[in-house]
């Protein structure tokens, strides 16, 4: 049976910390033998600016060039329109209207910022505390109850921060891995991972993410998981990351899902 290669998690260059243009990709994609790919940019936010993202000015310019690029290539891959963006409750109607006024045909939460309990704002990157990762998988949960997402884009990152995998960290997987279930929303294995080093943590040597004791716990439960590229350079659309996680997928048991939509 021939080998079904799809991925929804593409950056181009209009987030400033990627290279390449669509069209860049939708070639990358047709020489590796790719039969859909899905377009998932940093979102901009109208009003805010959480950084690392498109301007909002260069959002109606993007969607333009995938629906040119979808009539284009129309024979040979299916091209999906995007988003790579935050959960934050006081933006529902922006993502409303991502869906409708702008068609957008899916919205990949990407939590970099989360909300802790006194209603602040704060980035994953540098959580202050391990209880922040309760903060965090709690506002996951409840994106993921929204109904916006289809899909949790590197759900474990909260293990990026130098926390041990202990009782906190199990409860915040459990957490977003029961919301998962509960809305029937994909859960990413991120390949981008494994192109970043190796670092000591207190449970030892290892990936920032995936993070293991987190995908084990994943898959004792009926999770359905997609691997991401998560590429930011068209050289990385399908390398050895993405086949490195299929392979740790079915390892566990898991047999990824190929589409969102």
């Amino acid at each position: 049976m021939k080998e079904i290669r799809t991925n929804f998690h593409t950056h181009v260059q209009r987030c400033r910390h990627a290279g390449g243009t669509e069209e860049d990709y939708v070639k990358e994609a047709l020489a590796k033998g790719l039969s859909q790919l899905g377009f998932s940019d940093h979102a901009p936010f109208p009003e805010s600016d959480y950084g690392m993202r498109m301007p909002f000015g260069e959002l109606g310019d993007y969607l333009d060039t995938i629906n040119t690029l979808t009539k284009k290539y129309q024979s040979q891959i299916i091209l999906w329109k995007g988003l790579e963006i935050e959960y934050l409750p006081e933006h529902c109607d922006y993502y409303e209207e991502l869906l409708t006024k702008w068609g957008v045909d899916y919205l990949l939460m990407g939590e970099h910022y989360y909300k802790t309990q006194q209603g602040g704002t704060e980035n994953i990157y540098s959580a202050p505390a391990p209880e922040s990762c309760l903060e965090y998988a709690h506002t996951l949960a409840e994106g993921m109850r929204s109904g916006y997402f289809k899909a949790v884009a590197h759900p474990d990152v909260y293990m990026i921060n130098p926390f041990a995998w202990d009782d906190i960290s199990r409860k915040a997987a459990d957490i977003i891995i029961d919301a998962a279930v509960a809305t029937d929303t994909v859960l990413e294995y991120n390949a981008n991972g494994f192109r970043r080093e190796q670092k000591q943590y207190p449970d030892g040597v290892r990936y920032q993410y995936p993070h293991a004791g987190f995908w084990e716990m994943a898959a004792q439960a009926p999770v359905r998981a997609i691997v991401g590229s998560d590429c930011h350079d068209p050289s990385s659309l399908w390398d050895c990351a993405v086949e490195a996680s299929y392979r740790r997928l079915r390892e566990l048991g898991l047999e990824p899902v190929v589409s969102l939509l």
